[in-house]
């Protein structure tokens, strides 16, 4: 088993894979053009259709094909994974459709910003400025070590590859997946990670995405992560998020919220 970032070329194996060898994560993120010219990241394996309104929730596009799930922190602002945008220009988003390629409004990207110390899969996460500020209902974000706890019950969204080996076609319908926050499955002192096992697998077309909890401390539900890492073939249903708390005075820094 080998445990992969998020983007792939659609039916085809990734050419170079993370693999978990003694708890450490060693490799480099491997992305590629899709036929329809975008580039084909992690969807659940497992799970469910979403089908209530999500209007927080974005796809995000390389110059016009589908490339990686990414939610919307406030009128100018989304966050996704580094490795979903490895260029400075070409993209757009698609904002608050549980369709990822109508529907919706879709925003151009002005900006991006990735972390400064992105060595995936440490530090993978990614802020993305929007050409036209989009007033929405934004997604809340954790703050702290007080809205995580171990074991505590999660819901992970994505689009991608609905099958164990990451293959085509990718569905047209936004999939959740239930869980709860692991000790176990992805972390490394390389690589701290916020470690999920859920009832479905993320897959080719869900890096980026969100995984909420409801924080301990307000019981509020929050993002807690940004998707960075799963495991192919999938079925385990093991991920790797990177963890907003650890990146909160990163992304207030830049975006003021």
């Amino acid at each position: 088993m080998s445990v992969t970032p998020l983007l792939r070329r659609l039916g085809l194996l990734l050419s170079t894979v993370l693999l978990a060898v003694l708890g450490s994560l060693v490799a480099t993120p491997a992305s590629a053009t899709a036929p329809d010219g975008g580039v084909i990241t992690p969807d659940i394996v497992g799970g469910g259709v979403v089908e209530d309104t999500k209007p927080w929730i974005a796809a995000l596009h390389s110059n016009g094909g589908f490339t990686c799930t990414s939610t919307q922190i406030s009128a100018s602002w989304i966050i996704t994974a580094a490795h979903c945008v490895p260029n400075d220009t070409g993209y757009s988003v698609r904002i608050g459709s549980l369709t990822r390629s109508s529907g919706g409004t879709v925003v151009a990207v002005d900006q991006v910003i990735r972390h400064e110390g992105f060595d995936w899969p440490t530090h993978d996460i990614a802020l993305l400025h929007l050409a036209t500020p989009f007033e929405n209902t934004y997604v809340a974000m954790a703050d702290g070590s007080g809205d995580i706890a171990l074991n505590q019950s999660l819901t992970l969204y994505g689009w991608g590859s609905e099958n164990p080996d990451w293959s085509g076609p990718l569905p047209e319908n936004l999939k959740y997946a239930d869980g709860y926050l692991s000790a176990t499955g992805c972390h490394s002192d390389a690589a701290p990670l916020l470690c999920t096992q859920t009832d479905g697998s993320v897959a080719g077309g869900d890096s980026g995405g969100p995984v909420f909890v409801q924080s301990p401390a307000t019981g509020d539900y929050v993002q807690a992560g940004v998707c960075a890492l799963g495991w192919q073939p999938a079925g385990n249903g093991q991920a790797g998020y990177t963890s907003i708390p650890s990146h909160r005075e990163w992304i207030t820094q830049h975006t003021g919220v």
